[in-house]
């Protein structure tokens, strides 16, 4: 048993090594996201003034704490923003280790191997959103609160809290994961009772209240460790409110409750729900629709075992039902409560899927190994066929989007990601500044157009004239953050004075400022996937 478990962790740990290295290969290769270039903007003026405070609209806190973190220590690049994520993304398949009591072997290794390699997965554990820590902490936080359950350890339910607090300071879709989670843990739990195999909804009550009363101690503890990982995340910065413990308690605990309740549910409009769950289905059928039937396999394998690969299966086992539940529920929930369609949502979706989908996989291999020892070569070559399609189309989708130009046919990419490498322009501009008589940045147009540039160091902006002139910079703002230099903005050519080392535009301004420079280089950058130009000038 000891050297099965052995086998086991290091295969996982194999697999951690492959995850982490397919992540981190190129990881700036790709210009930064709008989103992206949001969270990294606001990361390096908290990094500078020490100020912040979250807000619901530029996301959770946990990137800007470890972000600001980061960047004090190593400079500022997409590359070196994008390592918390990817670090997080890349150990994520050891979660698979949490659920080997539940799972055998062969389907802990397979679990690992979805959570490291399906392409959703990949491409947005190299993205600087707060989706991969969500998803990683809300299945660890499940795998610890299972392993509590399971051997009655304590350490494993104050890591389950834990992991819950790091998973609400992630992302604003915690609040959709909980509502799934409950659901679909309802749904595992009633299903006994539903199908005659288990006590009255009152004798089950009655126990499980007896359960909760007897561990009432390391319960409150475990409350004690959430709201202390949450105070971590959601302390307010460089606001003194450690002098006034009630100031405190309602900045840290409430405030961040009651903004986010007013922006995402009190003050949100409606979703359309046939574009973003198409939207979303679509996707996941292109990205991933063989892991999805295979996951689907997994499912009706441990439920029915009516397939020949599971005649001699260990279900119905409640953490297959509830994750593909999760899952399930969570492929249309996610997109529903999204503010945009866009493919991160499935993160959320792939995560938990990867059990049953594990599941899936290690039925088919398992019953490939099988075929050969009785010498049927038909369904061995069936099975083996059916695991290289799988493998295939997850490293064919891998190799198009995940590391593939970013155009308009890219599955995994949304509008907002620039098609032009812009790294470079950092390098580029700072020359210019040092080089210039007047280092200044400026943008010209009144579609850039900032009465005051103070108005974006923290979020929300206003009014939002501003914030859409904000917006229509992006990604631009993290770029031109990095270079330290004053940066300004006029509403045509005819206001711009002197001769800054940097003007940035719009086609439709260029001519203009054009014939107000010389000497300066002219470059054309696609901003978003299609229809989102602008023209650099750098002064040679």
């Amino acid at each position: 048993m000891s050297r099965s478990r052995d086998r086991v962790t290091a295969a996982v740990g194999v697999v951690v090594t492959l995850a982490l290295l397919v992540r981190l290969i190129g990881l700036g290769s790709r210009p930064f996201h709008w989103d992206e270039a949001r969270v990294g903007y606001w990361t390096l003026r908290f990094a500078e003034t020490g100020v912040y405070e979250y807000r619901p609209v530029a996301g959770g806190p946990f990137l800007y704490v470890v972000g600001r973190w980061l960047l004090t220590v190593l400079p500022a690049t997409d590359l070196v923003a994008r390592i918390p994520v990817a670090l997080v993304g890349g150990a994520l398949p050891a979660a698979a280790l949490l659920f080997r009591g539940r799972l055998r072997d062969d389907e802990t290794v397979a679990v690992a191997v979805v959570l490291a390699f399906a392409p959703v997965l990949l491409y947005y554990s190299r993205f600087l959103r707060g989706d991969v820590p969500l998803a990683a902490a809300a299945l660890v936080a499940v795998g610890c609160a299972v392993r509590w359950v399971d051997t009655d350890g304590r350490r494993w339910l104050y890591a389950a809290a834990a992991a819950a607090a790091v998973g609400a300071g992630s992302s604003g879709f915690a609040l959709a994961t909980l509502a799934l989670v409950v659901a679909a843990g309802f749904v595992t739990v009633d299903h006994r009772r539903v199908a005659g195999e288990g006590e009255s909804a009152r004798v089950a009550l009655g126990e499980g209240g007896r359960w909760v009363v007897d561990r009432a101690t390391p319960i409150a503890r475990a409350l004690f460790v959430f709201l202390g990982t949450w105070a971590l995340l959601f302390t307010p910065r460089g606001w003194g409110l450690l002098v006034n413990p009630l100031t405190f308690a309602r900045r840290t605990y409430w405030a961040p409750l009651d903004a986010f309740y007013g922006v995402f549910v009190g003050g949100r409009e409606g979703t359309q729900f046939l574009p973003y769950v198409t939207d979303a289905l679509s996707t996941t059928v292109s990205t991933g629709g063989l892991l999805l039937a295979v996951a689907f396999l997994g499912f009706l394998a441990d439920r029915y075992g009516a397939l020949p690969c599971t005649r001699d299966r260990d279900g119905p086992r409640p953490l297959v039902q509830f994750t593909s539940m999760w899952a399930g529920l969570g492929l249309i929930g996610y997109p529903v409560v999204a503010i945009t369609v866009a493919p991160w949502t499935l993160v959320h979706v792939f995560v938990p899927l990867a059990i049953p989908a594990g599941v899936g996989l290690a039925a088919l291999a398992r019953y490939g190994r099988r075929s050969v020892a009785a010498g049927d070569a038909a369904r061995a070559t069936a099975a083996l066929l059916v695991l290289l399609a799988v493998g295939a189309h997850a490293g064919v989708v891998v190799a198009e989007d995940a590391y593939g130009p970013q155009t308009a046919g890219n599955s995994l990419a949304q509008f907002a990601q620039p098609s032009d490498d812009l790294e470079p322009l950092v390098a580029d501009m700072e020359q210019a500044l040092a080089d210039s008589d007047d280092p200044r940045i400026v943008y010209v147009g009144d579609r850039f157009y900032l009465p005051d540039e103070s108005t974006a160091d923290q979020p929300p902006i206003s009014p939002e004239s501003a914030r859409d002139a904000w917006g229509e910079r992006l990604p631009l703002p993290w770029y031109v953050e990095r270079t330290g230099a004053e940066t300004g903005s006029v509403v045509n050519a005819d206001r711009m004075e002197g001769s800054p080392a940097v003007v940035i535009t719009d086609p439709g301004n260029a001519a203009a400022v054009d014939s107000r420079l010389s000497g300066y280089e002219r470059r054309e950058l696609r901003l978003g996937l299609w229809n989102r130009k602008v023209v650099v000038f750098l002064e040679n």
